[in-house]
């Protein structure tokens, strides 16, 4: 595997690491401990580095890194020879990791990024098509109907979905908490407009591998049910591995 160059890869701001802990007592209702935040940084590092060098990767490396079921991966496989198929994912592990796992499974994937200043969409976008993915930007016009054709295609899209950035988002009680957060509504719309089935993919950190989950087919409904259907399913894998949960910046609102 190859190195990254160390001027691309920012230190972890404090605020980040102070927020994060602030999202996961809200969720879990303890503080993180030193040791748990330790874990963090790890993770927040390794994906970034993930995210900058998988394009190098070379297939071994990949497939020896990665933790999936079989019935997992069948999952996926019938999903995409079915109606077709847009994953939910929240901030977790490395989502560039399932993308570049996916392509190397012979799974085609169209995926999203925000448009990051000083050219890090660029770099970001062309270390992703490096990895076999097809980025569209946010806010691109007639972005839903070349999601849409891509799920047409055959593609699986994926889309980060447990914060909104638009300001257009839906606002979902997360599980076990009386706050909510607001999350976009893109995959349950694309799931309804094109009828492809909708799941939830997690990833996380499991030693020095990456393990990949795949939820139940969500039922086609109105948005808000989808939705929150979905972030029921983060909110399961965040319990379960809340140091892989790269949630740095702010989350809840209290209801």
């Amino acid at each position: 595997m190859c190195a990254v160059a160390p001027a691309l890869i920012t230190p972890l701001p404090v605020p980040g690491l102070r927020q994060w802990s602030d999202n996961v007592e809200a969720v879990l209702g303890f503080r993180p401990s030193k040791a748990e935040q330790r874990a963090l940084v790890g993770s927040w590092l390794r994906n970034n580095l993930m995210s900058l060098s998988l394009a190098r990767w070379s297939d071994e490396d990949v497939l020896r890194r990665v933790v999936i079921s079989d019935a997992d991966v069948q999952k996926l496989r019938d999903s995409l020879a079915g109606p077709g198929l847009v994953l939910a994912l929240p901030h977790m592990g490395s989502w560039d990791f399932a993308g570049a796992w996916c392509s190397r499974v012979g799974i085609k994937v169209t995926s999203v990024a925000e448009r990051l200043p000083r050219g890090l969409y660029e770099r970001f976008r062309d270390a992703r098509a490096g990895m076999g993915m097809d980025i569209l930007p946010m806010g691109e016009p007639n972005l839903m109907r070349a999601l849409a054709h891509a799920v047409g295609q055959g593609h699986a899209v994926c889309l980060l979905s447990d914060r909104d950035i638009s300001g257009r988002g839906l606002e979902v009680q997360w599980p076990g908490t009386s706050s909510t957060v607001s999350v976009p509504a893109g995959p349950a719309l694309l799931s309804r407009l094109t009828g492809c089935d909708m799941r939830v993919v997690t990833t996380s950190f499991v030693g020095d591998r990456v393990k990949l989950e795949v939820g139940e087919i969500i039922p086609i409904g109105g948005p808000l049910e989808m939705m929150t259907a979905a972030v029921h399913g983060f909110a399961a894998a965040v319990q379960e591995r809340p140091t892989s949960w790269l949630m740095l910046q702010p989350l809840f609102r209290a209801r």
